[in-house]
């Protein structure tokens, strides 16, 4: 699938539990659509509200984490950040970038390395993920400028949440 000369790669999940809190959701894997797909499409995702204990040089309301080890703790995860729809989110899945430099919590720096673009149903019920692999626009500029022409899964709602 494309977004202007730009492929991506889209899973769509669906909701499995959520805590009483309404803080945490999980989701199973319903189906991918389009030509191939992406690693990073797991069986399983999580979708956490941010309780602002993470590294981050931006603000963002959700954490989506990709179960691809055995521990959520050590899944791929990306930052969810608004955008001007209130049902879509944005954010990067990045690469480690091993050096002697670290983050306060010693951690390795990161890359943006993927654009992901997430939409989630009203009632929460879906969630989709779409994977702009090895792709990542720097500018707000161009990131808004995809998000408008983005070919979305679900209806969009203009108006940020």
């Amino acid at each position: 699938m494309k977004t202007g000369n730009l492929e991506f790669f889209r899973a769509v999940y669906g909701l499995e539990k959520s805590n009483d809190l309404g803080t945490t959701y999980d989701y199973r894997l319903l189906k991918r659509i389009g030509a191939g797909s992406h690693d990073l499409h797991a069986e399983i995702i999580r979708l956490e509200k941010d309780n602002g204990y993470h590294d981050r040089s931006r603000e963002f309301n959700y954490w989506i984490y990709f179960r691809d080890e055995t521990a959520w703790t050590r899944c791929t995860r990306s930052g969810l950040a608004i955008t001007e729809f209130s049902n879509v989110f944005e954010g990067n899945i990045s690469e480690d970038v091993e050096l002697k430099a670290k983050t306060r919590k010693g951690n390795n720096l990161e890359n943006p390395k993927h654009f992901i673009v997430c939409q989630i149903e009203k009632n929460w019920r879906q969630f989709i993920v779409d994977i702009f692999n090895d792709f990542y626009p720097n500018k707000r500029m161009l990131i808004n400028a995809i998000l408008r022409e983005h070919m979305y899964y679900l209806p969009i709602n203009k108006g940020a949440k």
